[in-house]
């Protein structure tokens, strides 16, 4: 199993400049900027979500995370994706909702397994 994680966490270092997204461009609400955040999916809904590390935010990431999702395919519930990202705001920033973001690129990107639900 460890050695499963380390070669996903290298094809993540060696994908990592594939991850960008041409539609994922500065909007009116706001100039794109860089965050270190823990990126997951919730298969319940199928969410794509990045937190923040160090925060109570939970940003939306709606598009530009195909190749993140590719990366994991088949183990959303199993795995959150540590990096840094270039994120650019989709909707205006209103305290207490999730801030609705697009993902232009990803680096140092860092596989981990959840922790178990019990």
């Amino acid at each position: 199993m460890k050695s499963v994680l380390l070669f996903i966490a290298c094809i993540c270092g060696i994908a990592a400049s594939a991850f960008a997204s041409d539609s994922c461009v500065q909007t009116n609400y706001g100039r794109c900027f860089n965050v270190h955040a823990r990126y997951a999916v919730y298969t319940g809904d199928g969410m794509e979500t990045l937190w923040p590390v160090g925060t109570h935010r939970l940003y939306w990431a709606a598009f530009g995370t195909n190749s993140l999702d590719e990366l994991i395919q088949g183990r959303l519930d199993d795995v959150y994706i540590f990096g840094d990202f270039v994120v650019c705001p989709l909707s205006k920033e209103i305290t207490g909702e999730m801030l609705h973001v697009c993902i232009q690129h990803s680096e140092h990107l860092k596989v981990v397994k959840r922790p178990n639900k019990r």
